[in-house]
């Protein structure tokens, strides 16, 4: 946006930025604040800031509308590459492209100062509607390419309700991952407990059925095109499980560390060479064989023939209908998916209630 600047924040812009913040902290419950800082408090907040993060405003003919900045994540030292987020737009600028804008400045200016990881600490309401409190900002940071790592109920009382927190991360350094790359964790899964958070255990892959009891994550794409057909695999011939039989489009278990969208990504491209942002939350979960199953609905019109599949992973792909998929399941030349199952997928991916 040519009419736009955002540049860094000065102590006398600190009155306008208050009274961006203030109807946060006084009629919402995205800050947990409960009383708006005076104008000197505020001033301070900004000269402790300032000294080691950017602090970035946009403006619009000379008048703020939002801003943004970088503080300590946590106070150790090895804490040090990581920094959590804030960001307030003016009320009355929401939806106009300028979050965006000060999100890409803030995380180019990051990286220059040899950041490695952006968290982000965001309200969460168990309650929907919640008049106080709206999913918008969760919904911007995965739109940002923000991934969720971690969750905490009930930890916050405002307005005599309690809140949730969400924590959402993204990596913006590529010396972060080309580090993360020198860790092996091709056949490692991380184990998940009954409320579908990490453990922090880990297990082999081979080892997995062996432990009853243990959950992991697994994820299923399946891609609709126009005439509501879904793309669907071949297993190869080599494949240890069902093998030569077919599946949804993709499918495969979520490496440790990975979110279920970068593992649905990472399959993605390994299985069909197909690249695309995935950020969106998974449509529907099941549980069953010792894993949350994780399912996606995608639209995307593509030629089989060309997509560049992994010959050890996929044999063949075509698109087919719900009835071909159903006689397929009948031959047993289908996954064994319950047919309620694969009736709820064609149903969201033709967009029927």
């Amino acid at each position: 946006m040519a009419d736009v600047i955002v540049r860094p924040v000065k102590l006398d812009d600190a009155c306008d930025l208050l009274k961006i913040y203030s109807p946060y902290v006084e009629n919402t419950a995205v800050s947990f604040e409960y009383e708006t800082p005076g104008l000197e408090e505020f001033k301070e907040r900004i000269k402790n800031i300032t000294q080691k993060f950017p602090y970035l405003v946009l403006c619009k003919d000379n008048e703020i509308l939002g801003y943004t900045y970088a503080s300590t994540f946590h106070a150790r030292a090895a804490y040090n590459h990581s920094v959590e987020l804030s960001i307030y737009i003016r009320k009355d600028c929401h939806n106009c492209g300028y979050g965006r804008i000060l999100y890409n400045k803030l995380e180019e200016e990051l990286k220059k100062k040899g950041f490695l990881v952006m968290y982000v600490c965001i309200a969460a309401s168990s309650r929907n509607p919640d008049k106080n409190l709206t999913d918008a900002s969760i919904k911007f940071h995965e739109k940002m390419g923000f991934n969720n790592a971690g969750f905490f109920k009930n930890c916050a009382k405002k307005f005599g309700c309690f809140y949730n927190i969400v924590y959402m991360q993204k990596n913006i350094s590529s010396e972060f991952q080309d580090n993360e790359k020198t860790i092996d964790t091709s056949e490692v899964v991380d184990v998940y407990d009954n409320q579908k958070r990490v453990t922090g255990k880990t297990i082999q892959r081979s080892d997995f059925f062996e432990n009853n009891g243990l959950l992991r994550l697994v994820i299923h794409l399946c891609i609709f095109n126009k005439e509501g057909k879904m793309l669907i695999q071949q297993r190869a011939s080599s494949k240890k499980t069902g093998a030569n039989i077919w599946d949804f489009s993709v499918s495969g278990q979520v490496m440790a560390g990975e979110s279920s969208q970068e593992g649905a990504q990472r399959e993605l491209k390994e299985e069909l060479g197909i690249l695309a942002q995935i950020s969106q939350a998974p449509q529907f979960t099941k549980i069953f064989f010792n894993s949350y199953n994780d399912y996606y609905v995608l639209h995307l019109d593509c030629d089989p023939v060309n997509l560049k599949f992994k010959k050890d992973e996929v044999q063949d792909v075509k698109w087919a209908s719900r009835e071909e998929v159903l006689k397929l399941r009948e031959k047993n030349k289908f996954l064994s998916y319950p047919e309620s199952l694969i009736g709820l997928v064609f149903d969201i991916g033709q967009g029927k209630d």
